[in-house]
């Protein structure tokens, strides 16, 4: 248990600062812009990079990055994916802890022969009446 205890907070210890996450996409594109005589129309597109993120009910909002800004969403990005994979992690660790937790609680039960438990006991009998099946 204390192994698990220790990493659950390495993990948390290794996480960047809550206050730079950033959830949604950096997306890079090349667009045309449709004149004539641009050089978009026979070479490469016009770099376009933005914010993408999807929000509740499926709307989306989009926010156009200027150069200075792209490495600044980036990190935000990959600092919102860190946090979400430690959750997991945690979350993970947390369930085993409660696994390791109920498997002494039920070690205790069993312990205290002759006393009553937290409650009714179950099982195949246990609110059956005489005589039924």
């Amino acid at each position: 248990m204390k192994r698990l205890l220790e990493r659950r907070s390495r993990l948390l210890q290794r996480l960047p600062a809550f206050e730079e996450v950033l959830r949604g996409s950096v997306v890079r594109r090349l667009l045309r812009c449709g004149k004539p005589g641009c050089r978009c129309a026979t070479g490469e597109g016009h770099a376009a990079v933005y914010l993408s993120v999807t929000h509740a009910g499926g709307r989306s909002e989009q926010i156009s990055l200027p150069p200075a800004l792209i490495a600044r969403a980036e990190r935000g990005v990959a600092n919102y994916h860190a946090w979400w994979e430690a959750i997991e992690k945690v979350s993970a660790i947390n369930r085993e802890l409660l696994r390791r937790d109920r498997q002494l609680a039920v070690s205790r039960r069993s312990g205290q022969r002759g006393r009553r438990s937290d409650g009714p006991r179950s099982g195949p009998a246990r609110g059956r009446r005489k005589g039924m099946a």
